[in-house]
């Protein structure tokens, strides 16, 4: 049977951008969902799409700045109350897990306990997802911050950088991925951020679709125009879904919905 690997842009926008969600991501396969990050709005996305309690079965989170992790209580809180059973995963960097444990503990305060199990793994050192293997490389931004590249059995490659400017080995990631997913906040150079000046000139693998996103509102409209010269890039926008069918003759094809 063919395997759909999809993505879905849940949010786009930066922490301050009342016009658009979070930055987030929902990858599915085999059945496994994996939500990257999950900022103060993205519950509200994901609410209105009518997800079920279960239906997120591990959340990946690239830094514990608050547009990046603080819906986990909100998250976590709804699931509870819902009657979720099963474990969920939640993949972040051992060092941070002091900053988003007591997000979780606050889901089911005054009680002692969730009705399900939490399973914490160090996203320094996971190699696999559900059905991904996984890598990981740092971005210089103001904390920590682990980008991912995502890889299934037809090799088929999503990358996610989550904030910050790319390292050498974050470039390479990116430029051997099908569908790269990055942290625009600037036009110009940023010590600490992606910016189109940093981003536009990258290597890219043939009929990778690149996707931007984390954009400052004020910059908004301008990049717009600009990747309009650059096959491939765009801003990335609410609700798309890129889907890959891997077939047993390990020949993929994917498109934009």
């Amino acid at each position: 049977m063919p395997h759909k690997f999809s993505a879905e842009v849940i949010g786009c926008g930066d922490a301050y951008d009342g016009q658009h969600t979070n930055a987030s991501l929902l990858l599915k396969q085999d059945c496994f969902s994996l939500l990257i990050d999950c900022g103060p709005s993205v519950p509200k996305a994901l609410f209105a799409k009518q997800i079920t309690p279960e239906q997120i079965d591990a959340v990946y989170v690239t830094h514990s700045h608050p547009d990046h992790c603080l819906g986990l209580t909100s998250l976590i809180n709804w699931m509870d109350a819902q009657g979720r059973k099963k474990p969920i995963y939640i993949i972040a960097q051992q060092s941070q897990w002091a900053v988003l444990k007591p997000l979780i503990e606050f889901a089911y305060w005054p009680h002692s306990q969730l009705g399900f199990q939490v399973i914490w793994q160090d996203s320094a050192t996971t190699s696999t997802i559900g059905p991904w293997s996984i890598k990981t490389a740092a971005t210089r931004h103001a904390v920590s911050n682990l980008s991912l590249q995502l890889s299934n059995t037809d090799q088929h490659r999503l990358f996610y950088s989550g904030d910050g400017l790319l390292s050498e080995q974050g470039e390479q990631l990116a430029a051997q991925s099908d569908w790269v997913f990055l942290e625009c906040e600037t036009l110009e150079h940023h010590s600490s951020h992606g910016s189109w000046q940093d981003i536009k000139d990258l290597p890219r693998k043939a009929n990778s679709l690149w996707r931007l996103y984390h954009i400052d509102p004020s910059v908004r409209a301008r990049l717009a125009k600009l990747v309009q010269t650059t096959a491939n890039i765009r801003l990335a926008e609410e609700g798309t879904v890129l889907c890959s069918i891997e077939h047993p003759t390990n020949q993929g094809t994917s498109h934009v919905a």
